[in-house]
């Protein structure tokens, strides 16, 4: 009996997914725990594995297609030959492209999803044996093959328009778009002279400066300006600024360091302390974790702090579950592992959910100061700078003090001046005297 592929649900907001690229092609046999396809959902892009084994049939989204949470989106056989058949309202509605709007159906018409016959036609890819066996053999995806055969079936001489298209890998397609790079323009060096993630990247390299420009947005990066300008236009921002003598921070940094590294191998690093100190604060502070309601103010269920990153695929939060529990050797740890996810695309669905407040730690990038937009429905975020040498008063004397800029950006629904001022307060004595909090 077959068993349905399921586009999961990868997060709290997620209601909808991009298929990014099939890992498998119809008919390939297929193992339990084996990466079927990628998605990307408005966090980040992760790998859906199978649940059974079996022969991967009737390919309902092809890739690119943007399809709701639950969906259907392909089949999983026990044989290669067995024949599906499943009533309709198992089916997804059609696939839509990405970036394609959401209709919603007219007064009084019926939601029930399309018949059969409306859907298998939109990725199911049929082909004979020999024009599935040649198309493996020269690296040709049958998923962007015209057919011409009978029933619409893929027949051997189908594939020859498809070798005089470039060949490329369903990843290498997709940043080909993003980044405005000519595919005909590209030489392939995978197997078969596919054209590979690796010589996009290196023909972007080699791009203008003004068609990289013209690149479209991901839709990762959609979904977060779309976030973002929803909270910068409902939450009424304010901000509330100071300079932090950083001397001891960094003091206990060194001390830690090597300790660190010698006893977990790990590399603590200033974000870390960052966070700890957060996770301190907000303990005594908890109305600047809660989240605003039209209903009231809801509490946080724990000190689960966000930590902004950059990865190739653009800014992501992976949040820290229960920071103020953590000893820090597993802070740091933790720290590590979700961003080293998120920079890889592997990041799990419970990596981006629960956070209540955000950090931001732009120092690496040379950024004195600057006022951070709040992470909705987050009613705080701490944005903070480099540390580095200024004129600060430190014992009655002007001098050159390693300092660090704070900017706390706070929803004034959750916190007023007073209340969000106490917490800034609150970090600012915690990093000048950082060994309590860091214990």
């Amino acid at each position: 009996m077959a068993t349905e592929v399921i586009l999961p649900m990868l997060g709290e907001t997620m209601n909808e997914g991009t298929i990014v690229a099939w890992s498998k092609n119809e008919g390939d046999a297929v193992k339990s725990g084996e990466v079927l396809y990628s998605v990307e959902s408005d966090k980040a892009t992760l790998e859906v594995e199978a649940t059974t084994s079996g022969y991967l049939r009737h390919i309902l989204a092809p890739a690119g297609s943007t399809v709701p949470v639950l969906s259907v989106v392909a089949w999983i056989a026990a044989t290669p030959d067995e024949v599906i058949s499943a009533p309709g309202d198992q089916l997804p509605a059609a696939p839509r492209p990405a970036g394609a709007a959401m209709q919603a159906p007219e007064a009084g018409s019926p939601t029930r999803a399309a018949p059969p016959a409306a859907v298998l036609p939109a990725g199911r890819r049929v082909a004979s044996p020999r024009a599935r066996r040649a198309a493996r053999e020269r690296g040709i995806d049958l998923s962007r093959v015209v057919a011409s055969g009978p029933g619409g079936r893929i027949v051997e001489r189908d594939l020859e328009s498809a070798v005089a298209a470039p060949r490329v890998t369903p990843v290498a397609e997709r940043m080909a778009g993003e980044l405005n790079v000519d595919l005909a323009g590209v030489q392939g060096t995978g197997p078969g002279g596919r054209i590979t993630r690796r010589d996009l990247e290196a023909a972007a390299r080699s791009t203008p400066p003004a068609a990289v420009a013209a690149a479209p947005l991901t839709r990762m990066q959609r979904i977060m300006a779309e976030r973002m300008v929803t909270s910068f236009t409902s939450a009424p921002h304010f901000y509330l600024h100071a300079e932090v003598n950083a001397r001891r921070l960094l003091a206990v940094r060194q001390e830690l360091l090597p300790m660190l590294e010698a006893a977990h191998g790990l590399r603590v690093t200033i974000s870390d302390l960052l966070v700890r100190i957060c996770a301190r604060a907000l303990v005594r502070h908890p109305q600047a974790m809660a989240q605003y309601s039209p209903d009231g103010l809801r509490p946080a269920a724990g000190v689960n702090i966000g930590l902004a990153a950059d990865t190739p695929n653009g800014l992501v939060v992976p949040v820290i579950h229960a920071a103020d529990q953590l000893p820090l050797a597993d802070l740091v740890r933790l720290r590590t592992e979700l961003v080293e996810r998120a920079r890889t695309g592997k990041s799990l669905p419970q990596d981006f959910d629960g956070g209540v407040f955000t950090l931001s730690n732009l120092g690496a990038f040379r950024v004195d100061s600057f006022d951070a937009i709040l992470n909705p429905p987050q009613a705080t975020i701490l944005a903070t700078g480099r540390v580095v040498e200024r004129p600060f008063a430190e014992g009655g004397k002007l001098g050159l003090v390693p300092t660090m800029k704070l900017s706390l950006s706070v929803d004034h629904r959750v916190l007023d001046g007073a209340a969000a001022a106490r917490l800034l307060d609150e970090l600012v004595g915690l990093l000048e005297a950082p060994a309590q909090a860091l214990a």
